[in-house]
């Protein structure tokens, strides 16, 4: 189930990427600043909530589903960078198969963090991180976007525009 929603988030994430490309280009903001842009100063950037959302995808994929580990580094600084770190995340959830997750609610995860390992089973990981963090990632990159001025709304967000 998480893969068509992440799918789908991903194209409209990069179709609001398209839009904000076209938003500096015709407002003559340089592309620099609105990937530089937070919310606050104490939020991170917006290339980095791109690369958030693709590692949260990807990682999913890895820590459920079995399939070898996909590091990207976290180099991106364009728009045309970012598009392709969604394309190849897109590669790789693609790749996976739906019977690779049918099962797998009870698999050992294994979540190494700073403040010490998260040790849970695949449901609680992809119902209690997984999900919630991509979209954390996804909609705080919308509203970076959006507190700029770029011209997307609701339904940019929600792929049906």
């Amino acid at each position: 189930m998480t893969i068509p929603l992440f799918l789908r988030s991903l194209n409209a994430l990069n179709t609001i990427l398209t839009k904000a490309e076209a938003y500096a280009k015709d407002s003559n903001t340089p592309e620099s600043k609105l990937l530089s842009t937070r919310l606050r100063p104490d939020m991170e950037h917006l290339a980095y909530q791109i690369q958030r959302v693709s590692d949260t995808a990807k990682n999913t994929c890895v820590r459920i589903a079995g399939i070898a580990e996909c590091p990207m580094a976290d180099t991106e600084s364009t728009f045309e960078e970012l598009h392709g770190r969604i394309r190849k995340t897109i590669d790789v959830l693609e790749s996976v198969r739906e019977e690779d997750f049918v099962g797998q609610e009870g698999k050992q995860v294994v979540m190494k963090r700073s403040a010490g390992n998260w040790e849970t089973n695949g449901k609680e990981y992809v119902m209690v991180f997984a999900v919630p963090n991509f979209y954390f990632h996804v909609v705080t990159a919308y509203a970076i976007l959006r507190h700029s001025g770029v011209p997307i709304g609701k339904m940019d967000y929600l792929g049906v525009a």
